[in-house]
């Protein structure tokens, strides 16, 4: 592959500045610079609490960038169109980074030699296997600095939240290959590589290949196994009882969840979870132990929360008027999240709405929480036992009202009754019972303790009282 002089030798990089909502950078090498522009393919929310994919163009000229931005729309809405993605879209975001090279396409060294000059300098024909295109470091050229060193000062620069980057490369002839930056050909049928290469990238997953491949180890995967005990499979719950395991590559099983024989480059000894999937040919959709193990990542990268408010979580209260809480669930494109309020550890009554309102009269002074929980009841996941299907919001709430207030009130089964005054009554207070309202005998004088007194009624000798009401000194 023939390298661009001034880009052998990148030396650092500055920005240019903002020009019509697109980021300019300017890589400065030994004897010029190029332009890396910025553009926003799709947004859902931010960066923050997105999967950001970036998209990087190779072998298209000044000229030709146009053409990058619709192919990486393109790629972008193929990823996505994927399920388990398809239903999390909405917790992606998607930028692309436009930067020219002086000639179009990539080099090719079957079944002839032609070589071009290119910003990435990317190659088919990497390792002696014609679609597969990589960027330096390679078997080609060792420097990381005339490949994947650009990629990163780029990414670095215009980009530092990126989750996921692919190297779209405008050559048509089917290609690409995994790795910490994804590399695609424009060729339509590309785009599968793409996709699968995501499984180990995003999920962690392994290759389902029975095929060998010498000086490989395998290892304990999401997807792959050495495990036969049925109670003991990672996937269990997703196989039925009428499954045999292991399970035979044979009819009626060709579709169900098991354990078939072969993954990681095995023929035995190792087993993965369905008959295929993605993981082991292209063309074929996500099993769903594998898409299972996306929806865990992507659930786990992404907080189900996407807003809440009080923005503050420590709250004084000195007042008895209503407090407004409120969550803003991420929601998937075909199912609702569940919300579930909590006020000290219990299930708030009815509390199942993204808002919540509190009336602190209800509670006594002091220390008090109110959380929310939002879960992703979603068919995708049969097993989360660390709950990464579950995020939460809690506020902690310091209750100190002056009035004093009876609450709690509760039959006893001795047939007298109890109830709880809360509030502030630092000179101490009277219990005071009536049968009209105007006529107010006292029972007691108590202190409260922690902002809180509990009064019982035995009932043996009691006053026929139908009210009660608690006063303090001035």
């Amino acid at each position: 592959m023939s390298l661009n002089p001034p880009f052998a030798a990148m030396k650092g990089f500055r920005f240019l500045g903002w020009c019509a909502g697109a980021v300019l950078l300017a890589l400065v090498p030994a004897g010029g610079y190029a332009q890396g522009t910025l553009t926003t393919i799709l947004t859902n929310g931010p960066t923050a609490n997105r999967i950001n994919l970036v998209v990087l163009s190779e072998g298209y000229q000044a000229s030709e960038l146009g053409k990058f931005l619709s192919d990486a729309t393109n790629m972008v809405n193929s990823i996505l169109a994927a399920p388990p993605y398809q239903e999390y879209r909405s917790y992606f975001n998607a930028f692309a980074i436009a930067v020219a090279s002086p000639q179009s396409g990539s080099d090719h060294y079957t079944p002839t030699t032609s070589l071009v000059n290119t910003y990435f300098n990317s190659t088919y024909d990497s390792y002696g296997i014609q679609y597969l295109i990589t960027i330096p470091p390679n078997d080609r050229d060792s420097d990381y600095s005339h490949g994947r060193g650009k990629v990163d000062a780029l990414l670095q620069a215009l980009m530092p939240e990126y989750d996921y980057a692919v190297l779209v490369v405008n050559d048509t002839q089917y290609g690409g290959s995994g790795g910490p930056v994804l590399v695609t050909s424009v060729n339509s049928s590309s785009s599968e590589i793409v996709v699968h290469e995501s499984g180990h990238t995003l999920g962690g997953l392994t290759d389902e290949y029975s095929s060998a491949y010498p000086g490989y180890v395998p290892v304990e995967m999401p997807n792959a196994t050495t495990q036969t005990n049925r109670a003991l499979i990672k996937w269990t719950s997703w196989i039925s009882g009428t499954t045999p395991v292991p399970t035979p590559a044979n009819a009626p099983y060709l579709g169900v969840v098991g354990l078939f024989q072969g993954a990681e480059y095995q023929t035995s000894g190792w087993y993965r979870p369905k008959y295929d999937c993605k993981m082991n040919h292209l063309g074929i959709a996500f099993c769903e132990v594998c898409s299972e193990q996306l929806v865990k990542t992507i659930c786990q990268t992404v907080r189900l929360i996407d807003a809440y408010v009080p923005a503050a979580t420590n709250l004084s209260l000195a007042g008895t008027q209503a407090v407004q809480f409120g969550v803003t669930p991420l929601q998937p494109r075909t199912h609702n999240l569940s919300v579930q309020w909590f006020t000290n550890g219990v299930p708030a009554f009815g509390g199942t709405n993204t808002s919540f309102t509190l009336f602190p009269r209800f509670f006594g002074n002091g220390t008090n929480t109110v959380q929310a929980q939002v879960r992703d009841p979603t068919g995708l996941v049969l097993s989360d036992p660390t709950g990464l299907l579950t995020n939460s919001v809690s506020w902690n709430l310091n209750i100190a009202i002056s009035d004093l207030r009876l609450v709690a009130a509760q039959w006893l089964a001795s047939g007298g009754f109890a109830f709880s005054i809360t509030g502030a009554a630092p000179q101490g207070f009277v219990i005071q019972a009536s049968t009209n309202l105007s006529a107010w005998i006292p029972l007691s004088t108590n202190s409260l303790v922690s902002g809180q007194f509990r009064y019982t009624n035995y009932g043996a000798g009691a006053l026929p009282s139908r009210f009660y009401r608690a006063s303090a000194p001035p």
